[in-house]
């Protein structure tokens, strides 16, 4: 019978206490958690961020501004 399992003495320990790889430091789920929260962070900052803020500096804010006569 072949042993596929790993014992927690043979290598690094994930926070949740599964086993992961050398030179890992969280296991593939906590790591998918950790992705997941950083992106939803993301997702709420630009969902509160105005349209006006994300424009260049010194861009004007309406047609009349710019100049434009073909409104």
């Amino acid at each position: 019978m072949i042993d596929l399992m790993a014992s927690l003495e043979e290598g690094p320990v994930c926070a949740c206490g599964a086993a992961v790889e050398e030179g890992q430091t969280l296991c593939r789920k906590c790591h998918a958690l950790a992705r997941w929260l950083r992106r939803q962070a993301r997702r709420r900052k630009a969902s509160r961020r105005r349209g006006e803020t994300r424009r260049p500096a010194g861009r004007p804010q309406d047609f009349a501004e710019a100049g434009v006569i073909w409104t």
